[in-house]
């Protein structure tokens, strides 16, 4: 029976092999390089390793019908040079493929004792994105310098000639948690569970204070990385990919809620609920612009649900309903927006008593929330929103273009800002007191 356990599929050990099986299709059939000057060319602007010789060929070819390189043509010895690294980008990458097999195949056998293993595995795939990060790097003080252009930051982010894309960011991401974490995925013996169990009744309940720590850590650095690296590095082209990474960020904190139980079905359904509510009312006042409850439904999910619901709920409706309003760079910052002023909800006014009670004390609550909803619309979303414009729109980052955007916004976010106190005032005790009684009926969400 042991050996059948050790053996068996088990739904956290099948993480690394999935883990292994991306890596391999990353590394066969999706893009690692992006030339985005070839955007409006006859030219792609993505190649995989396989087509680095037909990369070069497209750029060469670009340059001698006058496109956006304005520079030389490359010599003889540049190409062969160029035809070396290309192999070695192959035999790298076969070699890759090889390792995350072997991997894959010593994590779905062996399990725990195969830890090393794997660990060392994901290891290497990690660092062949940084290698190639630093290969593309190269390139671009080569383009630079042909071009007679100084290699700045901006030169070699923003403005970059020669970018990785987001896909292998994601491999990297992904190898780098399963060389953490991998040992732990791996640990498939049947006392673990209940060993767990016991050590976590040993210590003392300090959940809230450690998953708001995680939060701010969240919020206030990682994903502003996220989203800004998302900028100068993948030239705001990959929003979809900077979206996901909010969304998994953003569901750290919340499933901490879970740490010494089983979540069940009907929490996270009340979280995507709340979440289609606001997309829904955000598409049925789309006439009238900057007139929408999605504010103030992403409060009350941080007031009723917790801190951690908030900002998950804010961020998927940001993500979700731009589905329907159209996807870009902006889609990022929107989240970001929703999701950190539903999550300030929950941390000021989730435990607050004033809501239960006298009518006189449910009316002082709706007003206070109605004045963190209106300031925190106008000042968060509208100083945020107003910023990703200038990073969207403006070449030269100055402190004339952040002034100019903010006064001409300044008249649409005062139309958000009150939209969000007219639903709050109207919806705020009523959806707050269903969300309670289901709490109440369900024991729900109270970890």
């Amino acid at each position: 029976m042991q050996k059948k356990q050790a053996t068996g599929v088990d739904t956290w050990a099948m993480l690394p092999v999935y883990g292994s099986i991306f890596v391999i299709i990353c590394t066969l059939f999706l893009p690692w390089i992006s030339i985005p000057v070839l955007k409006y060319s006859k030219f792609p602007t993505t190649y995989t390793f396989w087509e680095f010789d037909h990369c070069i060929q497209n750029v060469q070819k670009s340059i001698q019908e006058g496109g956006k390189l304005k520079m030389n043509v490359f010599t003889e010895r540049e190409l062969e040079i160029f035809q070396y690294i290309g192999q070695g980008l192959k035999i790298a990458a076969v070699i890759l493929i090889i390792l995350m097999i072997i991997s894959g195949v010593i994590a779905y056998k062996m399990k725990k004792r195969g830890t090393v293993y794997v660990k060392i595995a994901f290891l290497i795939a990690a660092l062949f994105p940084v290698f190639v990060f630093l290969l593309i790097g190269a390139g671009n003080f080569f383009v630079n310098e042909r071009m007679g252009r100084t290699s700045n930051f901006i030169n070699l982010t923003i403005h970059s000639y020669i970018q990785m894309t987001s896909w292998q960011y994601g491999e990297m991401i992904i190898s780098v948690l399963l060389v953490l974490f991998s040992g732990k995925f791996l640990d498939t013996q049947a006392e673990k569970k209940q060993q767990m169990y016991i050590e976590r009744s040993m210590k003392k309940d300090r959940k809230i204070g450690k998953r708001t720590l995680v939060s701010l850590i969240l919020i206030l650095l990682a994903i502003p990385f996220i989203i800004f690296f998302g900028i100068f590095f993948l030239n705001d082209r990959s929003d979809i990919f900077i979206s996901m990474c909010i969304i998994g960020l953003s569901m750290i904190p919340f499933c901490m809620v879970f740490e010494g139980r089983n979540p069940q079905a009907r929490e996270i359904l009340l979280i995507a609920v709340m979440a289609a509510i606001a997309v829904v009312g955000r598409m049925a006042f789309f006439m009238i612009p900057q007139f929408k409850p999605v504010t103030a439904i992403v409060i009350i999910a941080g007031v009723g649900l917790g801190a951690e619901a908030g900002f998950l709920t804010g961020a998927m409706a940001g993500f979700v309903s731009n589905f329907f309003f159209g996807q870009g760079p902006w889609t990022p910052w929107q989240m970001f927006s929703f999701g950190i002023i539903g999550f300030l909800a929950g941390v000021l006014f989730s435990k607050s008593k004033n809501r239960k009670g006298s009518r006189e004390a449910e009316w002082f609550h709706v007003l206070t929330l109605c004045i963190f909803g209106g300031i925190a619309t106008l000042v968060i979303y509208g100083l945020l929103m107003d910023t990703s414009t200038v990073f969207m729109s403006s070449q030269k980052l100055t402190w004339q273009a952040f002034m100019a955007v903010y006064i001409s916004g300044f008249p649409f976010n005062v139309i958000h800002a009150v939209s969000t106190v007219i639903f709050l005032f109207f919806l705020s005790l009523p959806m707050e007191r269903k969300l309670d009684r289901i709490k109440k009926k369900y024991g729900i969400l109270e970890a």
